[in-house]
């Protein structure tokens, strides 16, 4: 019998948090039974885009949405010519908060399988550009749940955002947690640990403080960066990694080179090697604004390390004693004493957690696989 064909809905598939959990969900999935095809909003290639075609994927490119686009019809004449024109795509999987829109056209075009996908929270946002995107979407939301025929969610909190606490609540959202390729990260090895270090400059004994996730405004780079400096002021030999494209045109960079401890800040950019990288870390820190269920916290348990986070995350994705939850208005000073007290905590094997709570990749591709074939209609 042949696979069936899903049509995965996303801005881009480029390294990032929902991007990389699809990759690896297609990578791990029985591609016999069912194969992935993708729409994404940006003209150009992105970097899993070979990939995907090699292990039989389709690629498919719009461009991106935005408020004009919407306005004048221009995104929904699009959507609803591909889809008619695509009648073999019975299942419509949508990444993305625009959802209602790319949602109401596959139901124009009589798709019967329409999934709304929530991967974020955006419940505490900087002022500026994002809050301006984040409150249009805000006005679109009430359509996802119109023409939606099934709701998934990460987390609780990224539920509500999307699907509002009474259709969360009335029980008609499936939490599906991320996952992750456990056995991928939990390396801990000296010698991994020792030549990603060599590599990048840094002494076995040098203290390191890492973060994996793109540089944006929700992320909040710079009190991260505010932080580090103080503690710097303590342990004067540490150094912080940032891992992650930058979608801030330098600013952080910027920011960065003002400060005392700008010399053991390191940029690393886009990296594929995300698993030898945390065995460099002795601890992993994530103050965001706000976030879904953030992959990259994930693995970081999953690499054993010790890990702060703000707590504008969701505590859904704490799944181990090791993490911490910390305030982001309260300045930095509160953080750089928890990493103190941190500063010697040793790692820790957390396979039989992951195994037990369902956050690895093949129990997730199992689970995933049986519902797209019990929906799908021949």
């Amino acid at each position: 019998m042949e696979a069936i064909r899903i049509l995965q809905v996303i801005g881009q598939m480029n390294h990032g948090g929902i991007e990389s959990l699809l990759i690896n969900i297609y990578r791990n999935i029985d591609r016999k039974r069912v194969q992935f095809d993708f729409l994404t909003f940006k003209e150009t290639r992105g970097h899993f885009d070979d990939e995907i075609e090699s292990l039989g994927g389709k690629m498919y490119y719009f461009k991106r949405v935005n408020i004009k686009r919407i306005l004048t019809g221009v995104v929904d004449r699009e959507l609803y010519n591909f889809f008619l024109k695509h009648q073999e795509y019975k299942i419509i999987h949508s990444h993305m908060a625009w959802s209602g829109i790319i949602l109401r056209n596959a139901n124009r075009a009589k798709i019967p399988v329409r999934i709304a996908h929530a991967h974020s929270a955006y419940l505490r946002v900087p002022f500026g550009k994002t809050a301006f995107k984040n409150m249009a979407k805000n006005f679109i939301k009430p359509s996802i749940n119109k023409y939606a025929t099934h709701r998934f969610a990460c987390s609780q909190m990224a539920a509500y955002w999307l699907f509002g606490k009474k259709t969360t609540g009335e029980g008609n959202v499936d939490l599906w947690p991320n996952a992750i390729d456990y056995g991928k990260f939990n390396k801990c090895n000296a010698e991994s640990r020792k030549k990603i270090r060599s590599e990048i400059g840094i002494t076995d004994q040098t203290f390191v403080l890492i973060h994996v996730g793109r540089l944006s405004l929700p992320k909040n780079h710079l009190f991260l960066i505010d932080v580090f400096d103080a503690l710097a002021s303590k342990i004067p030999d540490s150094k912080l990694l940032l891992v992650g494209a930058d979608d801030m045109n330098g600013q952080c960079q910027k920011y960065a080179s003002k400060k005392r401890s700008a010399e053991n800040i390191i940029f690393l950019g886009v990296r594929s090697d995300i698993a030898e990288l945390l065995q460099a870390g002795d601890m992993f820190v994530f103050p965001s604004f706000y976030e879904g269920f953030p992959v990259s916290v994930l693995e970081a348990q999953a690499a054993g390390l010790p890990c702060l986070l703000s707590d504008t995350v969701t505590n859904e994705v704490c799944l181990t004693d090791n993490i911490v939850q910390l305030p982001i208005n309260n300045g930095a000073d509160i953080w750089v004493n928890k990493i103190l007290e941190f500063k010697d905590r040793t790692r820790i094997d957390n396979h039989d957690i992951f195994l037990k709570k369902g956050y690895d990749i093949c129990s997730l591709c199992h689970k995933l696989t049986k519902f797209y074939e019990n929906v799908y209609v021949r």
